[in-house]
Formats: structure tokens, sequence, C-alpha cells
């Protein structure tokens, strides 16, 4: 038996355990339904009573279900028992997976669909039947349903974003992202799962453009409120305001020749100016022999309190590939200044909302 098995297994046995509580009796599982007449038959059927009533759920199993996933298998479910005799049971269609994202949970409330995934997550609807139970995700699910938004996925990510609603093809896109062309494919057949990409062609040709931006958005936030916020080291530049500071780092960073971008309030305030005064700078850079030198440059000194520049240290300059050059400064992205603001303190947070209000949600 595969581990692939074996978790599916685990899993009919973790559904069957929530029923038997639900109705107080063990329910009977059958493991080999009758086919269709077509070449779709469910996983299996599982036949149980509550308060005296009989129900039959059909059940077909999933690694993981996103909003695509969900409407394929509805389609299905409808197909299939559109070519059954149902008889006097009501009958449930039920889908299982490991993971489920909240997309996926929500369309198939909506079309009064089962699922039951590993966190014990439960929702039947029929006649004279309601089970509704929502768990937290597990750590498990949670790296299945967010590891889009880091490393290089989340390269891809931002470089869908920034095409907005144009269309792009994979190798285009990982030429934006600067990953490789596989990368990119396995980030956007994920993306089309989530039902954020429109999509045209097929094989070499195909393309897709962004049309649920929103959805996307609410996601990465999502992600960025749950994670640990990422280290800033912390210096204290003598006798010097916000915007000297700026671009006394920008001199030096282009005489070391090393790549930088203001992010964060000082970003925000620069996109989508909202607060009446700032007294600190964030800034991502990527570390180094030059880093050091243009810090020592302008007599950065590492403190723990007090600090007026707060530098993001980043692995390589690969993560600068969407900044824009605004008043003869480098700075980060609306996207990129909007994720780094939902993880800093103080009023960062609001201004975060009025910058996507501005410049995100246009």
């Amino acid at each position: 038996m595969t581990m692939e098995d074996q978790a599916e297994e685990a899993l009919i046995e973790n559904f069957v355990e929530a029923l038997t509580a639900i109705a107080g009796a063990a329910p009977h599982v059958i493991r080999e339904p009758e086919g269709a007449r077509g070449s779709y038959r469910p996983d299996f059927m599982v036949e149980m009573s509550s308060d005296g009533e009989p129900y039959r759920l059909i059940v077909e199993a999933k690694p993981s279900l996103f909003p695509r996933d969900a409407r394929e298998a509805i389609w299905q479910f409808r197909n299939y028992l559109a070519q059954q005799q149902v008889g006097a049971y009501p009958v449930v269609p039920v889908l299982m997976a490991e993971t489920i994202s909240p997309g996926a949970r929500q369309l198939l409330r909506d079309e009064r669909i089962g699922y039951f995934d590993s966190s014990g997550s439960l929702f039947i609807a029929a006649r004279g039947l309601y089970l509704h139970v929502d768990k937290p995700a597990s750590r498990k699910q949670s790296r299945s349903l967010n590891n889009l938004f880091a490393g290089r996925r989340a390269q891809v990510l931002h470089a869908v974003w920034v095409a907005k609603s144009d269309w792009f093809g994979v190798h285009e896109i990982a030429e934006r992202a600067g990953v490789s062309p596989a990368t990119a494919s396995e980030t956007l057949i994920a993306v089309e799962r989530r039902e954020w990409v429109e999509v045209r062609g097929a094989g070499p040709s195909k393309e897709r453009h962004l049309i649920n931006p929103r959805a996307l958005l609410d996601a990465w936030s999502t992600y960025q409120g749950s994670v640990k916020p990422k280290a800033v080291r912390h210096y204290y530049v003598r006798s010097t305001t916000p915007p000297d500071l700026q671009r006394r780092l920008d001199h030096e960073c282009q005489i070391e020749g090393i790549r930088y971008e203001l992010t964060g309030i000082s970003a925000g305030q620069i996109h989508a100016p909202y607060l009446s005064s700032t007294s600190q700078v964030s800034c991502r850079i990527p570390v180094g022999r030059a880093m050091h030198a243009a810090l020592d440059a302008i007599e950065a000194r590492p403190v723990r309190d007090g600090w007026n520049l707060g530098v993001h240290e980043l692995k390589s300059d690969d993560e600068l590939r969407f900044r824009q050059r605004i008043d003869d400064l480098w700075v980060a992205d609306p996207l990129q200044t909007y994720l780094d603001l939902l993880q800093a303190g103080g009023r960062a947070k609001e201004l975060a909302q009025h910058l996507r209000a501005e410049k995100l949600e246009e």
C-alpha cells in the first residue's frame, strides 16, 4: 500500500468515526459501489441513519481540493446521479480530501455538496440532516494551502500580479520572475486550481491572465498575518531626517553597486501618502560585503532601541525584480510594500489598508 493509499484509508476511518459519533451507530461502508453507464463511479458509499432517517452518502476522495477541482467533481457527481436509480434514500454527494481550500469549501456549501478533510471539518446538508463542523487547518494543511506565498513560487505569483489583466505564457512569467519554466508552470497550475486566472489555448501556446486579483490579494494577506515576520536589523544614523537618510542610502548603494529598495512605511508614504510624519526608514538589501560597506559609509550603528533605519536582509537581488524608480529613489512596488506593511508594527497596518485601497484595488 502506497503512502497516498495509507493517507486515504486513514481519512476514511476518521470520516466513519465522525459519522458514528453523530449517528450513534457505525455506518455501513460500501467499498465497491455500482458503476454508472459511463466510466465514472464514486470511490465508496456510506449508508447511515440519523434520528431514524436513512441516508446514503456517495463519496469521492481527492488528495486536495481547490475551487476548480470542486467544480469538476460537482459535475461528475451530477452526471453520475442523473444515470442512477436513486431509490427511497436521500442521496448526499460528499468530497473528501486531506486539504480543502476555503474557496472550495464555500463553493461546496453553496452547491449543497458535503465535504470532510483531515482536520475534521465536516459539512453535510440533506433533507432533515444538517451538519457543519469547522476546524482550523493543521500545519500540514497550511503548508499545502500556502506554499504559493514563499520562495520562488511567490516570485511567480508576484509576476502574475504585475502582469494584471495582460495575457502571458509560462516562459514570459518565468523570465519576469527569474525562475525556471518548470517552477513557473507548476505555480501557474496551482493558481488555475484556485480560479484566479483565466486560460486560453493549450500546450506551448497556452496563455493565462489574472481575473480575480482580490481573491489572490486576500489569500496572500491572510498568509502574511499567519507567519512570523521576517527579522529586521535596526540601525541608528546620527543627525539625519528620513528624506536625507533615503538619499544618502541611495547614493552609497550606487557607489557600492548594490541594489536596494525602500519598503514599509517609507515606500507606503511614497506610493500613497497617509501619515502626517514618519521618523524611520525601512529598506530591503541583499546581504553581503557591499551592503555592509554602504551601511558603514552612512555610519549606521546597530541598535536595539531608538532606531531610524530598518534593514530587511535578502538572500539575493533576485527578490528586487519588481522595484520602481520614483523621485530618484528605488522603491518596492505597491504589492511588496503592502505585504511588508502588514507585518510591521505601529500605524503600518492603517497605511497598508490605505495603500491597498489607493493602489492595489484600482
